[in-house]
């Protein structure tokens, strides 16, 4: 039987970290060119997976790095809400750079969560995941996202409580799961309320 043939959609996560870990091998930096290309027909989901474990991770603090996830997740909100289905940044955002060093350990961080969303996520509630009432759903709460992170992100650690939300919307797009994304999208407005309120002026 051929191999290709047996592979889901939850694989998807695992063989493009695998390809992002290869294509970080002996590099100092990466162009966000480079990973899209990397990242191919894979869709929204990775890209989005990947973004909110920056936030998650300690790096997610660095300044400038939530401008950069706003930048990538505005991006991926345009493209969904035209109905389009491959990120296609402007010229300038693609000559972005990142540690390779960076990707390299999201690549490690994320394949445990890969290898259980291979288990636990499947094909279901396709209306979330894939018809387009979802995903013009998703498009505004993902530019909605970009714009909370953004400013967000001139207080360390806010953009973190939109990352979980973040998370099961990307694990859940990749995997097709409807389930995942509507539990992402459950989560999603008590963090945006939450960063609202803490933000100055907020409470």
């Amino acid at each position: 039987m051929d191999e290709t043939a047996q592979t889901g959609p939850t694989d998807e996560l695992a063989g493009l970290l695998a390809d992002l870990a290869s294509l970080a091998k002996d590099r100092e930096r990466l162009t966000l060119d480079e990973m899209l290309t990397t990242i191919g027909p894979r869709g929204f989901g990775p890209v989005i997976v990947v973004m909110a474990l920056i936030l998650i991770l300690p790096v997610g603090m660095i300044p400038g790095m939530p401008g950069f996830v706003a930048l990538v997740l505005a991006a991926i909100g345009v493209e969904l809400g035209l109905g389009h289905r491959a990120l296609r940044p402007p010229r300038r955002l693609r000559r972005v750079t990142v540690p390779a060093g960076l990707v390299r350990r999201i690549a490690r961080r994320l394949a445990p969560l890969a290898r259980w969303s291979a288990r636990a996520m499947r094909p279901r509630l396709l209306v979330l995941a894939t018809a387009r009432l979802g995903t013009l759903i998703l498009s505004v709460a993902l530019l909605l996202s970009a714009l909370i992170i953004f400013f967000a992100g001139f207080l360390p650690g806010l953009p973190f409580a939109l990352a979980w939300p973040l998370l099961l919307i990307g694990l859940g797009l990749t995997a097709r799961d409807g389930l995942a994304v509507a539990a992402g999208l459950s989560l999603y407005l008590p963090a945006g309320l939450t960063i609202l309120v803490l933000l100055p002026g907020g409470g």
